[in-house]
């Protein structure tokens, strides 16, 4: 019998993509966000942690902790494009505001359980953020999509009557003039953003929606849904769909490689993560719950690679701003940095 495999190992030609392992939460993560930058990202979880961590060596800088109780879980975290302001979205229906360093700058009592939250695009001029609510029984709070006034803060807008059904997240459409919302119905809907007036009712999914990403100018919008298929989508009055990825399972999250419109070498990519509920693991074959990170090519529909990952769904997922790269975080509390093999940019099977 052939053992010179249990003697020396052959080296490696090419060193392989070592992902960090961060254990950085208790919890489920909630939300992963790069700065403008890209230099740092941070993290939340359901622990009610936020943390703050650097991307060149995945050390952790801090966290940003609320003055008085702790929240129980941050659903979404959003930092400004100048890296001047934080906001984070708490379950207990609070809406916090921090300097990039950490001090809690004011706090809003916001109501019912605060699912999203997200600041607006304008550069120069980010002093609102966009917000939506689940309904909460005490005080009785319905259903909303809010835009808030960061400073000095007040209301501008609440959207509630004309709201079907909870939203999951809602952001910014391209040049503030929209939000665009996804619901576990299926559907995306688009709101006139100083109005609050449905624009469009996209009937995207034949499941819920899990995210929604764009492009950096909005034009392009991905979605993805426990459907098992993410959509990419146009931006203009259209809003039609261009592309459908259908996978072999439930996603959570999907995103444009920051990459697909560079001068040189365009790299027309998306990530693609999820995977069984926890749940309906055990009910599969085998023990595939399908938690790897899926690397997709966006023009031709086809699947370039995966990236081993959690030990439960991918709950969140962000391109390094660079594109060199990307963080995940799971349901196993765990963030993965990754960053990408020179190979990716080399190799001809990546184009």
């Amino acid at each position: 019998s052939d053992c010179r495999g249990l003697v020396g190992r052959a080296p490696r030609t090419a060193a392989s993509m070592h992902p960090y392992l961060l254990h950085i939460h208790d919890r489920p993560l909630t939300c992963v966000k790069f700065n403008y930058d890209g230099d740092f990202f941070i993290t939340a979880a359901k622990d009610g942690d936020v943390c703050l961590v650097r991307t060149e060596n995945c050390e952790r800088v801090g966290t940003y902790t609320p003055i008085g109780d702790k929240a129980g879980a941050v659903f979404a975290i959003d930092v400004t494009h100048d890296s001047q302001y934080v906001v984070t979205a708490n379950a207990d229906g609070k809406m916090i505001f921090y300097t990039f360093e950490g001090e809690q700058v004011k706090a809003i009592d916001h109501g019912g359980i605060l699912k999203f939250v997200e600041w607006n695009q304008k550069p120069g001029a980010q002093n609102m953020v966009v917000t939506c609510n689940d309904k909460f029984k005490s005080p009785p709070t319905p259903n909303r999509i809010m835009i808030w006034q960061f400073d000095p803060p007040k209301r501008l807008l609440s959207i509630d009557e004309q709201l079907p059904m909870k939203a999951t997240k809602v952001k910014w459409g391209p040049f503030d003039e929209s939000l665009v919302s996804i619901f576990e119905e299926g559907t995306v809907i688009v709101w006139d953003s100083s109005r609050g007036t449905q624009l469009k009712l996209l009937n995207a999914h034949k499941g819920p929606v899990t995210s929604l990403n764009f492009t950096e100018d909005r034009m392009l919008m991905i979605t993805s849904s426990k459907d098992q298929t993410a959509k990419l989508w146009t931006m203009d009055d259209e809003y039609e769909c261009v592309k459908v990825y259908e996978t072999d399972r439930p996603l959570n999250d999907a995103a444009i490689s920051p990459l697909y419109n560079a001068e040189k070498d365009p790299k027309f990519h998306i990530l693609l993560g999820g995977g069984q509920d926890a749940k309906d693991v055990t009910t599969t074959a085998g023990s595939s719950g399908k938690f790897e990170a899926l690397l997709w090519h966006m023009v031709y529909g086809e699947e370039i690679g995966t990236v081993k990952g959690h030990f439960g769904p991918m709950n969140a997922l962000a391109w390094r701003r660079d594109g060199r790269g990307f963080v995940t975080g799971g349901e196993d509390g765990y963030v993965r940095a990754h960053t990408f093999d020179s190979d990716y940019f080399t190799s001809k099977k990546f184009e």
